[in-house]
C-alpha cells in the first residue's frame, strides 16, 4: 500500500511538472490546445467523483458542464454585464442545484435505469440550448465578459497564457479538494456504496444522502469546467 502511494505521487508530480514547463515549449495554439486539455481534465474529475468514487452510472455530466458555461455566458454578456468573478461561483451553485435537482428524484434508480435517465437530462439541456433564441439558439452567446487582469496577467489578450495557468491552478485545487474527499468519511462511504449498496445500507450508511452528495458536487465541478470554457472561448 505504501509503494503504491508512493509511485501514485510520484505519477502526479511528474505530471505537475510536465504542465508547468510546457508553456515554455509551445506557441499559441498549443497553448489553446493544453488549455482546452485542462478544462476538460476539471469537468473528467467531476464525472469520476459521481461515477468512480460513488459508482453511479451518470451519462449527462456534459449537461452540467453546459449548465456552467451558459451560466457564465448569460451572466457576463450583455444579457447581464456581471464581471467574471461574480458570475463563476453563480455559475457553480446553479450547476449543484441542477445536480440536486436530477439526483433528488432518480437515484432510487440504479445501474441502467439511472443511465438511462441521465442520459436524457443531457439530451434535454442540449435540445434546450440550441432551441431557444435568449440562449443563442444554435449560434450561442458571444461578448463574454473575461477574467479581470491579475497585474501582469492579461486575460482579454489573445495570446497570453493566463487562461493556461487559471486552468492549471484551478485543476490542482480540485484535484486536492477531491483527494481530501476520498479519504474522508463521507469517501470511504461512497466507495462502500460503490462495491455493495446494499451492504452499506445494512452498515447504517444513508446511501442516498451520499450518492446525492457525489451528484451535487460532480456537478459543480463539471460547472466550473464550463464557465471556464466559456470564458476563454
Amino acid at each position: 500500500a505504501q509503494s503504491m502511494k508512493k509511485l501514485n505521487l510520484l505519477i502526479t508530480l511528474a505530471v505537475l511538472a510536465i504542465f508547468l514547463v510546457v508553456p515554455s515549449f509551445l506557441k499559441n495554439y498549443g497553448i489553446h490546445i493544453f488549455t482546452t486539455w485542462l478544462v476538460f481534465i476539471i469537468a473528467t474529475m467531476g464525472l469520476n467523483l459521481t461515477v468512480g468514487y460513488a459508482g453511479q452510472k451518470s451519462l449527462g455530466h456534459a449537461a452540467f458542464f453546459g449548465i456552467g458555461a451558459y451560466t457564465v455566458a448569460i451572466l457576463s454578456s450583455k444579457h447581464g454585464s456581471l464581471p467574471w468573478l461574480l458570475s463563476l461561483p453563480i455559475a457553480v451553485l446553479v450547476s449543484m442545484a441542477s445536480g440536486v435537482l436530477l439526483g433528488a428524484p432518480t437515484l432510487r434508480l440504479r445501474g441502467d435505469y439511472l443511465a438511462i435517465v441521465t442520459l436524457g437530462f443531457g439530451e434535454i439541456i442540449r435540445l434546450l440550448a440550441e432551441r431557444f433564441d435568449w440562449l443563442g439558439a444554435k449560434q450561442g452567446i458571444s461578448d463574454i465578459a473575461a477574467p479581470p487582469n491579475i497585474g501582469p496577467i492579461e486575460f482579454g489578450v489573445l495570446d497570453s497564457k493566463s487562461f493556461y495557468w487559471l486552468g492549471l491552478t484551478l485543476a490542482i485545487i480540485v484535484y486536492y479538494f477531491l483527494r481530501r474527499i476520498e479519504v474522508s468519511r463521507v469517501g470511504r462511504a461512497w466507495t462502500a456504496i460503490r462495491e455493495d449498496e446494499d451492504a452499506a445500507e445494512l452498515m447504517g450508511v444513508p446511501t442516498f444522502t451520499f450518492k446525492l452528495w457525489a451528484f451535487a458536487i460532480g456537478a459543480a465541478v463539471g460547472g466550473l469546467a464550463g464557465a471556464v470554457f466559456a470564458a476563454k472561448n
